[in-house]
C-alpha cells in the first residue's frame, strides 16, 4: 500500500520571475526536509508548477500534504489582481492511496493505482471554489469520510491569511509555541492567537482521524 500526491501550484503565472525561482527553491527545501522526517517520502516538482509525492507510509500523507500547503501559502509575493488565486489557494492537491506496480526513486519511474488516482482526481478538480484538496482510495469504506474530511479541512486552510499559514506550517511539523514565536519573531500569544483563528484544533483532529486508520483492516 502507498500513498501519492498530484499537486499543481495554482495561478503559478501571475508571480515574478524570481517569485517563481524562490518558490521553487523553497520546494526543494521543503521536500528535503520531509525527506529527513518521514525517511520513506519521496517528492519532485515537475515542469515548474506541477508536484508528485510518494509515501509507504500512509498514515503521514495526509499531514505531508497540508505541510506542503501551508508552506506554499505562507510564501510572500507581492500583491496583484491576477495573484488573489494564489494567495487564497496556493496549491491544488489530491491524495491516492492503493497499491503501487513500480516505485524506483532513483529512476525517476512510479507506475500503479494510487499515482494512477491521485492523477486523474487532480484532472477532475477544475472550480477552485468547489474544494483543492481531495482524497481517492481503493478502501471503498474510507472513500466518503476521507474525502469530507479533506474538503472541510482545505476550507478552513483556504481561509488562512499569511501570517497563520506560517504558524499552522510549524504547528504541523510539531513544534512548540514558544519555538514557532522565536522563529516568527513574534509573541507566543501571537501564535496561540493565529492558531485558535485558524480553528487549529479541528485541523489536529483530521490529523488524529486519518493517523489511526488502518488501512489494511479494510477491503
Amino acid at each position: 500500500m502507498f500513498a501519492t500526491i498530484s499537486a499543481d501550484i495554482v495561478s503559478s503565472t501571475s508571480l515574478s520571475v524570481d517569485e517563481t525561482i524562490r518558490l521553487k527553491q523553497r520546494i526543494e527545501a521543503l521536500f528535503a526536509l520531509l525527506k529527513t522526517k518521514y525517511p520513506d517520502f519521496y517528492g519532485r516538482q515537475i515542469k515548474g508548477d506541477y508536484i508528485e509525492c510518494v509515501m509507504q507510509n500512509v498514515s503521514n500523507v495526509f499531514r505531508i500534504a497540508l505541510v506542503i500547503k501551508s508552506c506554499i501559502k505562507s510564501f510572500p509575493i507581492t500583491e496583484n489582481r491576477k495573484a488573489k488565486s494564489f494567495q487564497t489557494y496556493g496549491i491544488r492537491m489530491a491524495i491516492g492511496i492503493g497499491n503501487m506496480r513500480i516505485v524506483d526513486t532513483e529512476q525517476g519511474i512510479w507506475d500503479g493505482e494510487s499515482i494512477y488516482m491521485s492523477g486523474r482526481s487532480l484532472e477532475g478538480m477544475n472550480a477552485l471554489n468547489k474544494g483543492t484538496l481531495s482524497v481517492c482510495t481503493s478502501k471503498r469504506q474510507l472513500s466518503c469520510p476521507l474525502q469530507t474530511i479533506a474538503l472541510l479541512t482545505d476550507a478552513i486552510m483556504n481561509d488562512m491569511t499569511l501570517r497563520q499559514s506560517e504558524v499552522i506550517y510549524y504547528k504541523l511539523l510539531g513544534l512548540k509555541e514558544t519555538d514557532i514565536a522565536r522563529n516568527l519573531g513574534i509573541s507566543q500569544s501571537g501564535v496561540n492567537k493565529a492558531s485558535s483563528a485558524t480553528k487549529w484544533y479541528c485541523i489536529e483532529e483530521a490529523l488524529k482521524y486519518f493517523e489511526q486508520i488502518n488501512f489494511n483492516e479494510y477491503e
